[in-house]
């Protein structure tokens, strides 16, 4: 009910195109352009999952950088020709403002950060860990570290531009597409190493990125000054930087000595650390791991990418009908990673808040996002719950699932045949 209506319904477009109408032709060359259904595998489906979709989202996050930096130094020549903020200017260029809307304004714009602020903590940030990583893990040099935070705010910029858009992160994507590069750059015995430190410091920097995008954009709503938003998650990363690691000391001095934390048999296992180690094997390996045919779609994904997005910002600056229905590529890539069933969700959102607007214009506008915030509140205050019934090993009394046509009597007599005689009854 927040995100726009040419977004959710791209989400949905997305879902359609990719687990609708790619993935199925996907599956059906199975044998033929690869050989392997193992989820903790780049060389099968998983493949070609991840690079079709981050190619997307770093062509439609490239193409926006690139506008983006022109336009603003175009604007930055301009203001400092004409000596103005930008703000009056715009508040007068938009005279059908509200009152809450030009003082949200005036606190956002009269409150920012000056550039050299976050410019220097970069840096700083930069330099130190360039040189203590490579000295925690040696398989990495400094000059890894150099390269990856030069790069790093062109796809922090991305992922923030896709989070400020859908509010959705896909921090973990562009992880694996960097530890995938690093690997394949070091290719040496500790490349696997290297690249799962280097992913891990992306996803680190991404997240803080695509969060700070989130509460920025509350902060803006509810008047708060940026400088205390951005204070905020300062002190929020000192205290996560001694909470976090207490909390898995503790969960470790839980584990079982047979079975260590993270490993499969644990009981507090991480399944997603055979994916992240197989993709550094694999990128230790090189391009020729990847299934058949993957870098070929990858390339059409990238020049259709660019064709939609030209065509989007010229009918943008020519106010053609067509900027309307055109939606952002971002959004389309979210479901090839994220899967669909978030679609339906967001696309229910946005039909009701249509059918709101035609009933009552001025009742939705002032208390969507009130509706909006409460939904999510309400579904995230479950994760507390949920969690301690987990803790308890609480367990649903009833389990359903969705098969496809054709599968059923062999996945549930295998299912049934791992109960026992207790389960069957």
């Amino acid at each position: 009910m927040i995100v726009p209506h040419v977004v959710n319904f791209g989400l949905l477009f997305g879902a359609i195109t990719s687990w609708g109408l790619l993935y199925p032709f996907l599956q059906s060359k199975r044998g033929q352009w690869y050989h392997t259904d193992s989820r903790t595998s780049l060389s099968g489906m998983n493949g070609y999952k991840i690079f079709i979709a981050v190619t997307m989202i770093i062509t439609e996050g490239m193409f926006n950088f690139i506008k983006l930096l022109t336009v603003s130094s175009i604007d930055l020549y301009k203001k400092r020709q004409q000596n103005d903020s930008g703000k009056i200017k715009y508040m007068l260029t938009s005279p059908s403002l509200s009152y809450d809307d030009r003082r949200r304004l005036d606190v956002f714009l009269g409150q920012r950060i000056p550039l050299h602020v976050p410019v220097a903590g970069y840096i700083g940030c930069a330099i130190v860990c360039s040189v203590v990583i490579p000295w925690i893990f040696q398989h990495i040099k400094l000059y890894h570290m150099a390269l990856l935070f030069t790069i790093l705010p062109v796809f922090t910029f991305c992922n923030t531009y896709g989070t400020g858009l859908t509010d959705w992160s896909v921090a973990q994507s562009y992880g694996r597409f960097i530890q995938f590069v690093i690997a394949a750059w070091v290719a040496v015995p500790g490349a696997v190493i290297a690249s799962l430190a280097a992913c891990g410091v992306s996803v680190a920097a991404l997240n803080v990125s695509s969060q700070a995008m989130q509460d920025l954009k509350t902060g803006y709503m509810t008047s708060t000054s940026p400088r205390a938003v951005v204070a905020g998650h300062i002190y929020g990363v000192l205290i996560g930087s001694v909470i976090i690691p207490s909390i898995f000391l503790a969960f470790e001095a839980n584990a079982k000595s047979t079975a260590p934390i993270g490993s499969k048999d644990s009981e507090y296992s991480c399944p997603s650390a055979a994916v992240y180690r197989a993709i550094g094997l694999l990128g230790k390996r090189g391009v020729k791991e990847l299934p058949d045919h993957c870098i070929t779609l990858c390339l059409v994904t990238f020049f259709m990418t660019l064709a939609i997005e030209t065509i989007r910002l010229v009918s943008q600056r020519r106010n053609w009908k067509l900027h309307s229905f055109i939606p952002c590529m971002i959004a389309i890539a979210l479901p090839f990673l994220a899967g669909p069933y978030f679609t339906i969700d967001m696309c229910l959102g946005s039909v009701l808040l249509i059918i709101w607007n035609k009933r009552n214009r001025p009742h939705a506008e002032l208390l969507s996002s009130a509706v909006a915030a409460g939904l999510i509140c309400g579904d995230g205050l479950w994760v507390l719950p949920s969690s301690v019934l987990s803790i308890f090993n609480v367990h649903p009394p009833i389990c359903m699932k969705f098969l496809s046509s054709g599968k059923q009597v062999d996945i549930a007599d295998s299912f049934l045949n791992t109960l026992g005689p207790h389960g069957r009854t």
